[in-house]
């Protein structure tokens, strides 16, 4: 989890609230103004038009209205002399009309042959609305706002230790130093039991980890160097048999044992490589990859003799990098042997360099797309029953080294056509 995660779900709930609660307040003043405009001053006009009408049926004369928000006029058969221009067209006898630069609301109500018109200017109830209706909606948000931006802060505040032990975690990297040195004591967490609690709990763990990381990684040195000693003594024992006039068949046992000594080795050697602490120890000077990479493939290549196996070279241009030479060749020791291994007697393995690619294509049995989905989990190995033998951890520790190299390794393989694998340095001093 990224340690702005929380933060950012914190801002974005808290401007959805703010958002939403403006939303709300626009949509009820409108709603408001809708409603004094088309309910209040209507049945306001409403009642001044009756008003006005039962006291004309008794005095003819009396006065039509004329104060500083109302004005009356009155149309008699059809003489619209003493009535503005604007009144004379509208139809509806409640609407707006244009009298004077304002927009003021115009509402008429006939009788017999008399139609008397009411203009209400509402600029004064507007500003009474805004000292008396907007000003106290403002303090109301105001007082809504304040307290949801407090518990925005104080969210923030609560979260803070939390993202603090997690930013934490993120920086220490899983071996056994840095698990030792792991604390917290730069995080504050007075006053949260909760936080505290959490921190007690990464502490113990970090602990136990640390152990049982301490307790593999010497598992896995003692058992190889322990195992080191019968490979040695079944090597020597091997390298005397050959020496001596055996047959056929015989010859053929040995050079199954030899190979498989050699298998066991590499793979004690790699398990060495993993007990070790995890960083990467490169070459002080740039090396030759082509030669480097020759070099260990014509090694290799002794180990599988019997295949007559030929080797196509395909150079494009030059690489020079500094790496681990050892994590480089335990990498190419392993695809160039799976490459023998899966391959038919007197078949070609074609090896290219492209650009900062190195490609290791074989004309051997292949691999499905749900064996290729595999490859990498330690102990899988595609054909258990198959007369190769193995232990399916090559490629798992090859995975492994690339993740920590930085190197970018990729498969393409079809059933009984070959198999391809592409080794991308990636990062590399010189191209030529």
């Amino acid at each position: 989890m990224k340690q702005t995660g929380i933060y950012k779900k914190l801002n974005k709930v808290f401007i959805i609230q703010l958002v939403f609660i403006s939303l709300v307040t626009v949509a009820s003043v409108f709603g408001a103004a809708k409603v004094v405009e088309n309910v209040l001053i209507k049945e306001a006009l409403i009642g001044e038009a009756k008003f006005f009408w039962k006291h004309y049926d008794k005095d003819p004369n009396f006065t039509l209205p004329k104060t500083m928000n109302l004005s009356g006029y009155m149309v008699i058969n059809k003489d619209y002399s003493n009535v503005p221009e604007p009144l004379k067209n509208i139809k509806k006898n409640y609407q707006r009309v244009n009298l004077n630069e304002k927009l003021p609301i115009a509402y008429f109500t006939e009788r017999d042959n008399k139609r008397l018109y009411l203009i209400f200017e509402e600029a004064q109830v507007s500003k009474l609305a805004l000292y008396f209706g907007i000003a106290p909606l403002i303090v109301v948000l105001l007082a809504i706002y304040l307290p949801a931006f407090f518990s925005y802060v104080q969210s923030k505040r609560a979260f803070s230790p939390i993202l603090q032990v997690i930013k934490k975690i993120e920086s220490v990297n899983v071996n056994n130093k840095e698990l030792q040195s792991l604390n917290f004591d730069s995080i504050s967490i007075s006053g949260n039991s909760e936080v505290g609690a959490l921190v007690d709990s990464f502490e113990n763990f970090s602990q136990r980890i640390s152990e049982f990381v301490k307790r593999e990684r010497n598992f896995s040195r003692y058992a190889s160097h322990e195992l080191r000693t019968p490979l040695t003594v079944l090597k020597g024992s091997i390298a005397l048999l050959k020496k001596q006039d055996l047959s056929p068949r015989h010859d053929k046992v040995l050079e199954r044992m030899d190979s498989m000594v050699l298998e066991m080795q590499h793979l004690i050697e790699s398990l060495l490589l993993l007990s070790r602490e995890q960083d990467i120890h490169l070459s002080e000077e740039p090396i030759m990859i082509n030669d480097f990479l020759k070099d260990i493939v014509n090694q290799a290549l002794y180990s599988f003799k019997d295949k007559n196996i030929q080797l196509n070279w395909d150079s494009k241009n030059l690489i020079e990098c500094r790496i681990s030479e050892q994590l480089f060749s335990i990498v190419i020791n392993n695809l160039f042997r799976n490459a023998c291994l899966y391959s038919e007697p007197n078949s070609e393995i074609n090896i290219s360099i492209i650009d900062t690619k190195i490609i290791i294509q074989d004309q051997g049995i292949g691999m499905n797309e749900q064996q290729l989905k595999e490859i990498f989990n330690p102990f899988y190995r595609a054909n258990e029953h198959s007369e190769i033998k193995g232990f399916g951890l090559g490629l798992s520790i090859v995975d492994w080294i690339c993740q920590q190299c930085h190197w970018e390794i990729s498969f393409i393989s079809h059933e009984n056509k070959g198999t391809a694998v592409t080794l991308d340095l990636k990062t590399v001093d010189n191209i030529v």
